[in-house]
C-alpha cells in the first residue's frame, strides 16, 4: 500500500493588500525583525503584524516612548507627540 503525504502549511498571517510602500513609523522604533526575516515572509515589520516581535524606542531604550506610550508599530506613527520622521524617506 502506497502512502500519500500532502504537504500542509499553516498561514502565518492573512496577507495584507499590496501597497507600494510600508507604513511610516517613527525612525526611533526598532524590533529584531527590522534587520531581516525568514525567506518567504512578505510582511514588513512596520505593519506590526508579528505575534512575537518585541519593539523598543531608541530614545528611551525601553518598550515605551518618551511620552510613556507603548513602543510598537501601530502606535509609533505620525501624529504621536514624540514621532520623528525619517529624513531619508520623503
Amino acid at each position: 500500500m502506497k502512502s500519500t503525504t500532502e504537504k500542509r502549511t499553516l498561514p502565518i498571517a492573512d496577507a495584507p493588500a499590496e501597497s507600494s510602500s510600508p507604513p511610516r513609523v517613527c525612525r526611533m522604533l526598532r524590533t529584531k525583525t527590522a534587520f531581516g526575516t525568514l525567506e518567504g515572509l512578505s510582511a514588513d515589520w512596520r505593519e506590526g503584524r508579528s505575534m512575537t516581535a518585541v519593539y523598543w524606542c531608541l530614545r528611551t531604550m525601553e518598550t515605551w516612548g518618551p511620552d510613556d506610550g507603548i513602543a510598537e508599530a501601530g502606535a509609533c506613527r505620525s501624529g504621536r507627540r514624540c514621532f520623528e520622521n525619517d529624513p531619508e524617506i520623503a
